[in-house]
């Protein structure tokens, strides 16, 4: 009997393939991975960003030996990078910012916190563009 092994998946991806490759493995069908993904995401974005990145770097695509980490060459990956940087700050931005403007609804603090919403969606938008056509080649 073969032991399982988690890979990102080539057949079942939307990005990277991570959620498929888990549901493939927890024998899950992963759009509820991915509904679960995105409840999370509007929870926490900074942290699922993060830790979806990470098994990006860290599961080896199906049919290879070895992570996108063991063989990332960085100058290469700068405009991938730069956009994982933009998600991640925006995302950290939007969601202090939500929180702020729930709890100023009415009051002279929301023009601010609007604001860094709309500064935190650019960011977000912005770093989207950079990551996701690369994200769908890795």
């Amino acid at each position: 009997m073969s032991a399982k092994k988690l890979t990102r998946s080539t057949k079942d991806r939307i990005l990277a393939g991570v959620l498929g490759g888990l549901g493939e493995y927890l024998g899950i069908d992963p759009n509820i991975l991915r509904v679960i993904a995105v409840v999370l995401f509007i929870l926490s974005p900074t942290l699922i960003l993060i830790a979806y990145l990470a098994a990006v770097l860290l599961i080896p695509k199906a049919g290879e030996e070895k992570p996108i980490i063991a063989k990332l060459e960085l100058e290469k990956h700068v405009p991938l990078l730069i956009g994982l940087i933009l998600v991640i700050v925006g995302a950290g931005m939007l969601g202090s910012a939500a929180v702020s403007s729930i709890f100023w609804i009415f009051k002279p603090g929301l023009a601010a916190a609007l604001t860094q919403i709309v500064a935190a969606s650019i960011l977000i938008l912005v770093g989207l563009i950079l990551l996701v056509p690369r994200l769908r080649s890795l």
